[in-house]
């Protein structure tokens, strides 16, 4: 912190200046008159906003303006989704402000924050020091091997109240600091809770441990990441979490498991067949796998997650829909069937294997977005399932020697 406080002061970026203005204790943000809603906080609307007028350290963020609107315009990337880079260019249509990055040490109470170098009488910011954590936490500006290791990050995910601060005043600080900016900034939305806004002071709120005590941790990721839009706001509701928990994990995805780990075992004693030529049914159903894949990775890039996950679910259903068209119950009673049977029971797992693989995937870039694990645990050789571009495509060998678990 001391090291860019400095090197801001001394490339004029950092100045001492007059401020005066409505602050928000709640938010810990100086809010202009043509801020405020009805002369209130947007956020805290019940917090009673505190007149400051003090001598304090200022941020030029006027002399990046022209310098972000071309970062900006060259890296049409760089905030997402399109609706909250709106939100920014709103703020540039505004006119940007220089902005206070200090406040002075009051006397009359315990002295808080991080000291101004060189300037016992001020205190940083809370926003300006917190933003410097993101380098600081990764090695700068002491451990250089491991700060060029994780910077620039490959993306910033924050809310969408922090727009300002994150997309304007960050950008700006690293910039001053001659220091990549981060890939790209996705803003998230916020939930409500049946249709309300999630409150403390209304007693508004959900536990999540106890969600977890009761649906499992995997479920309550699924319908999180599949229901609620990452963009956008989303509404929980717990109809909606046992809706999602019945009709897609226990029937689509635990039923297709349980089907076909039950048929490797009474057909094959636990070992997954060679399969044989494909016929039609199966040359449908590597379709859809490849379609799923392409789908759910196309949907991620844009940060649409829930879409990501239908476009697995996709396979879920295919796969399903697959095991009644081929029927391999009526196939194990037929002597002259035996061969057609390894085939759909050899491809039946190998679409397991890859409704296990497809969401290691995703989870490297976007969290978990369903169970895996229990296709994992039940479908042996979880090291197999890690490989990477090989993993995610059909394959014609056997995907595993054997069956682990009970069925």
């Amino acid at each position: 912190m001391d090291t860019h406080n400095r090197g801001d002061q001394e490339r004029g970026a950092v100045y001492k200046a007059i401020y005066s203005g409505w602050y928000c204790p709640n938010c810990n943000t100086f809010y202009h008159e043509g801020d405020l809603v009805d002369g209130k906080c947007p956020d805290h609307p019940r917090v009673a906003l505190e007149w400051v007028e003090e001598e304090n350290y200022f941020f030029a963020l006027t002399r990046y303006s022209e310098r972000l609107l071309a970062y900006i315009a060259t890296h049409p990337n760089f905030i997402t989704p399109p609706s909250r880079l709106s939100d920014v260019m709103g703020f540039f249509r505004q006119g940007l402000r220089d902005f206070a990055i200090s406040r002075c040490v009051n006397p009359a109470r315990p002295i808080w924050g991080v000291p101004v170098p060189g300037d016992p009488d001020q205190v940083l910011y809370v926003w300006f020091d917190a933003l410097t954590n993101y380098l600081t936490a990764v090695g700068f500006p002491d451990n250089g091997t491991q700060f060029a290791h994780y910077w620039p990050a490959d993306v910033h995910v924050i809310g969408k109240d922090i727009v300002r601060f994150h997309c304007l005043f960050w950008p700006a600080m690293l910039m001053s600091a001659d220091l990549p900016l981060p890939r790209q900034i996705a803003v998230h939305g916020f939930t409500t809770l049946e249709g309300r806004k999630i409150s403390k002071s209304t007693g508004n709120v959900i536990s999540p441990i106890e969600l977890i005590d009761e649906f499992g941790v995997d479920a309550v990721r699924y319908y999180l990441l599949r229901s609620l839009a990452f963009t956008s706001d989303g509404d929980f509701t717990r109809a909606g979490l046992i809706q999602r928990y019945n009709d897609e994990l226990a029937k689509d995805l635990g039923n297709l498991l349980n089907r076909v780990v039950s048929m490797i075992k009474r057909y094959r004693q636990g070992v997954i067949p060679p399969t044989g030529a494909p016929a039609a049914l199966e040359l449908e159903l590597q379709l859809a796998a490849t379609e799923a894949r392409h789908g759910a990775e196309q949907a991620l890039a844009r940060w649409e997650i829930g879409r990501s996950i239908e476009s697995i679910w996709g396979l879920v259903r295919r796969a399903n829909q697959y095991l009644e068209q081929s029927e391999p119950w009526r196939l194990a009673r037929d002597p002259e069937q035996l061969a057609r049977l390894d085939t759909v029971l050899a491809s039946a797992a190998e679409a397991l294997r890859l409704l296990a693989v497809y969401p290691r995937r995703q989870r490297e870039d976007a969290g978990p977005t369903w169970p895996a694990r229990l296709p994992t645990r039940r479908l042996g050789q979880a090291r197999h399932l890690e490989r990477r571009a090989s993993g995610c495509s059909w394959r014609g060998q056997r995907p595993f020697p054997s069956l682990r678990g009970r069925a």
